[in-house]
């Protein structure tokens, strides 16, 4: 459906501010992954105000359709757009008059700024038509892994062709497009690993089963494991070498401690008595990598040896995951079409050689069909994401719906 560069960029233009007092308003909600019930309804409420797109409930999640009422044979595309809508527990450090009224709960990764694009983009579809069928996506839960997971389920219900999402980024230049070739985000997971021996009187430690000595080995052992995942190990010639992290012929592979502790308390937390000796150990672990065998590679390392040492020392054993993260990895078809894109937008396109380390959900949607993860630039001094100081650039969300808007085409 063809229209002239003015009538759309006019349309762009009006649904944009419009979805700016939507972003300002989502970002004063504020709410957190699995918790986003206000936040949806007022998306929701959006859109049925301002077009005539059908909507999906979800439950957690929602979807809107343009439909052409053309089917795939007459050479209509079944495209779809993500957007995340959660927000993450850290407080509101910068005066806003349109701060988050939720106490430690604040849009600290820009996915208010991800959401009104989205929305400004629906917008925009209703009023200039598309040759393709489009579905807009909005997504719950992204920053604990567990939303794209769910909402997946619309490639299959949709037979959805190819989908496309977009993550502003600070440290780039300010509505500059990167998109990269493969792995786009790296796989990550948490793992929780429990050791639990005896306590005994601290005069008395032949009468206990300690932990914190397969703890410390463990650690120890980190390094070892992580050069093992990786295979043969490269560290890049403009990059240091730093402890639990290594280069191998897939990408990077990475395991950080982001906990550990030995108590007397199974449970952990506050000072331990000191006529006690400890008895249980826990330890906290974030494995990355840009190849998702090679992080199970090191995951089943770490585990392996985590057992052996509980089962010498005597002691027992469990563990939990958190936040488990796919590979995100592109399409390499889609990722080129985002650039043709940028570059017809006029949008600077700025050079991008390797995954981002962060860990996107996104990559759920490109397991199941085409599609590619690509990122805005909000600025080289821009405050970075999770931070206290840190908010979403009102200009991107126009950007991000011209982008949405010719790829759709």
């Amino acid at each position: 459906m063809a229209h002239d560069s003015n009538t759309a960029d006019a349309a762009l233009a009006e649904a944009a501010e419009k979805a700016v007092g939507l972003r300002h308003a989502l970002h004063g909600n504020a709410e957190l992954s699995g918790t986003e019930t206000r936040t949806k309804r007022m998306l929701m409420d959006f859109i049925s105000e301002n077009t005539s797109l059908e909507l999906q409930d979800m439950g957690a999640w929602f979807y809107a359709a343009y439909r052409t009422g053309r089917d795939k044979a007459e050479g209509c595309r079944r495209i779809a757009f993500r957007a995340d809508m959660d927000a993450l527990p850290i407080d509101e450090g910068n005066a806003l008059p349109y701060a988050s009224c939720n106490r430690g709960v604040s849009h600290k990764c820009g996915h208010d700024g991800h959401s009104a694009s989205l929305a400004a983009f629906a917008l925009a579809v209703d009023r200039l038509g598309c040759d393709n069928d489009v579905f807009f996506l909005f997504q719950h839960s992204e920053e604990n892994g567990e939303g794209a997971a769910e909402c997946a389920r619309l490639i299959d219900i949709e037979a959805i062709d190819e989908i496309y999402g977009y993550h502003n980024m600070p440290g780039f230049p300010l509505g500059a497009v990167m998109v990269h070739d493969g792995v786009a985000a790296c796989a990550s997971k948490g793992l929780v690993l429990r050791f639990k021996g005896k306590n005994s009187h601290a005069s008395q430690p032949e009468n206990g089963v300690p932990a914190a000595y397969a703890l410390a080995e463990l650690i120890s052992a980190l390094d070892g494991f992580v050069k093992a995942a990786a295979g043969e190990s490269r560290a890049p010639s403009d990059e240091p070498a730093v402890r639990g992290v290594a280069f191998g012929e897939k990408g990077m592979v990475m395991c950080t401690v982001v906990g550990a502790d030995v108590s007397n308390r199974e449970q952990g937390g506050g000072e331990a008595a000191f006529g006690t000796s400890a008895g249980f150990a826990r330890l906290m672990l974030t494995v990355r990598a840009e190849d998702e065998a090679n992080m199970d590679a090191l995951e089943g390392l770490i585990l392996t040896s985590a057992r052996a040492l509980a089962a010498r020392e005597g002691l027992g054993f469990d563990m939990e995951y958190r936040d488990p993260f796919p590979e995100t990895r592109n399409t390499a078809s889609c990722a080129e079409k985002v650039r043709m894109v940028a570059e017809s937008c006029g949008f600077v396109i700025a050079p991008w050689n390797e995954p981002f380390r962060s860990s996107e959900d996104f990559g759920y949607y490109t397991k199941k069909t085409n599609g590619a993860l690509f990122y805005i630039g909000c600025g080289e001094a821009h405050a970075p994401l999770h931070t206290p100081d840190y908010d979403f650039e009102d200009a991107l969300i126009l950007t991000a719906a011209k982008m949405f808007l010719t790829l759709a085409r």
